[in-house]
């Protein structure tokens, strides 16, 4: 019989080296700016990156999934007011070049006052960073 242990660490207080010592990580969501800056505080995004070159699997749920792409520049776009920290440094892991937006069908969770819908918005935001952007809905999910 083999046992899989499930383990929980907070890298806003857990020493990131605790880490290696795995070979699954699932990384869940929140606020991507409060998540990001306690991945660079503690370290741990130099370690993830370490890791992630190794026989390591490693999945983004929400916040998650955004940190795991280039920057989190598209949630400053939709939600500045998470930047609560005021994070200027927005690169993020890089551990894949891909830009996800996760809750896509969500028109609740990004309201604005111009009357624009998500799509048109995220269009905006990829003519204006010359970039392009995954959709993902609430049951959706990238395999990279």
């Amino acid at each position: 019989m083999v046992l899989n242990l499930v383990e929980f660490t907070d890298i806003e207080f857990d020493t990131p080296e605790r880490l290696k010592q795995y070979n699954v990580f699932y990384i869940n969501g929140g606020n991507p700016f409060h998540l990001l800056y306690h991945m660079k505080k503690s370290g741990a995004d130099l370690l993830l990156r370490q890791l992630a070159k190794q026989n390591t699997v490693v999945v983004g749920v929400s916040a998650g999934a955004i940190i795991l792409g280039p920057s989190i520049e598209v949630v400053k776009f939709f939600t500045p007011q998470l930047n609560t920290m005021d994070i200027q440094d927005l690169t993020a892991l890089e551990l894949t070049n891909i830009a996800v937006f996760p809750h896509y069908d969500r028109e609740d969770l990004f309201q604005n006052t111009s009357g624009l819908s998500i799509e048109d918005r995220l269009k905006e935001f990829e003519h204006v960073n010359e970039c392009s952007v995954v959709r993902l809905k609430d049951d959706e999910y990238i395999l990279i």
